[in-house]
């Protein structure tokens, strides 16, 4: 265009064209761009609709799997686990919608967060000996990212994922298994080598697993909880979380089943100790298994009453312990004092070590927990830790037999 032969009249009618096709073009530039957009979200809408739908069936099956057979639970975990980290990368790349992730199910991906993906990422680093100190490097970094952008969706504080020890991690993993049934507990334990198990009517039930030392004692959890479904309960479930020190539950319709799994917890990581371990099922309703155990198999009562000593991890409290009127001798309530610095409770109560111990002393030490049998239990880690490093320390010393003193002596 010749804008300089051009009269003033002609120049401006040319500016206003140019100026119009300009306008007309930006403005289809951008009609065009928010549909290429518009369809762009659609697209990612539908994909995440689809790949998210396929994640939360799979996240269904990880958690049955979860339950029927805890033993395998990294088995589990670890495939689950690397299918997040690849949605995750999804996300992070603008391919899902981070939003309708939200409002499928995005509590559901920050609960399995604190539940799964902490302790996994804690038994890899701990299986490739890494630390605290190390840098996370390449840990499914990925689904952090996305966690921290859904954390702040939902207005839920990010909480980075932190090294926690083997303890408080078995810790965790049994105080996760339903409080419902024993089941879970007995299936983990059934996986060690040597166990002796049965099983008669309703909660009969016991797992004993025979120590390897000459001078071995017998460490005592139970397996079930109040809130069991043969105690005519309906099944419930329960979320336990971790704040200011002590365990807890979001759910004020039961409690965290801490009386007994924190025992349980205790005898798992004991369980190569050379020590002998007894897991027992009905202790709340009248120690149904320790006399199922009693009458049915007298051999193993007798095998259970000739080692050195009885240690049930069942008490509440942080520092005391029951002896439960057993004729104990003076020397061993020493030894126990001795060797826990805890003392003696005079409260009532009833215990398996009472149905178990006919000719050998036994104990009874708490182990952190308060407010058993209702939805306000807790449990201070502290105290359960400090517990379990006495019995670890006692144990791993050479042993006396203390048997009992005879009623007509």
């Amino acid at each position: 265009m010749d804008f300089a032969n051009m009269d003033f009249a002609n120049f401006v009618v040319a500016f206003l064209s140019l100026a119009v096709a300009v306008v007309v073009f930006v403005i289809t530039s951008a009609q065009t761009k928010r549909a290429t957009e518009e369809q762009t979200k659609q697209e990612n809408i539908r994909a995440t609709l689809t790949d998210f739908a396929a994640l939360r069936r799979e996240h269904e099956n990880f958690e049955r799997l979860m339950q029927a057979h805890p033993e395998r639970s990294t088995e589990f975990t670890k495939p689950y686990i690397a299918d997040l980290e690849r949605f995750a990368v999804g996300c992070n790349r603008g391919a899902y919608d981070l939003e309708v992730v939200n409002s499928m199910s995005g509590g559901m991906l920050v609960r399995q967060y604190r539940r799964y993906f902490r302790d996994y990422v804690t038994e890899r680093r701990r299986a490739t000996k890494l630390n605290s100190a190390v840098p996370r490097q390449n840990l499914y970094i990925e689904y952090e990212t996305m966690m921290k952008e859904l954390c702040a969706i939902r207005g839920v504080a990010w909480e980075p994922i932190e090294m926690i020890s083997e303890d408080q991690w078995t810790l965790e993993r049994m105080l996760d298994m339903p409080i419902s049934s024993s089941d879970s507990i007995f299936s983990l334990f059934r996986t060690l080598p040597g166990a002796i198990e049965a099983h008669g009517e309703g909660k009969q039930g016991y797992l004993y697993v025979p120590g390897t030392r000459k001078d071995r004692c017998v460490l005592v959890a139970h397996a079930d909880t109040v809130f069991d479904v043969a105690y005519d309960h309906e099944p419930v479930e329960q979320t336990t979380v971790l704040e200011d020190g002590f365990y807890h539950g979001t759910n004020p319709a039961c409690s965290i089943g801490a009386d007994d799994r924190a025992g349980c917890a205790m005898l798992w990581l004991l369980r190569k100790s050379g020590h002998s371990l007894l897991l027992l099922d009905g202790e709340e309703h009248g120690q149904i298994g320790s006399h199922f155990l009693k009458k049915s198999n007298p051999e193993l009562f007798e095998e259970i009453n000739a080692h050195t000593f009885m240690v049930q991890l069942d008490r509440q409290n942080g520092s005391d312990y029951k002896t439960y009127q057993l004729p104990v001798p003076r020397a061993f309530v020493d030894f126990v004092e001795r060797e826990t610095g805890y003392s003696l409770s005079e409260s009532t109560g009833r215990t398996d070590i009472q149905v178990l111990c006919e000719n050998v002393s036994g104990v009874n030490l708490s182990i952190g927990f308060y407010d058993e049998h209702k939805p306000t239990e807790r449990l201070c880690l502290a105290e359960w830790e400090h517990t379990l490093s006495i019995v670890r320390t006692m144990i791993a010393k050479p042993l006396s037999r203390y048997p009992l003193e005879r009623k007509d002596a």
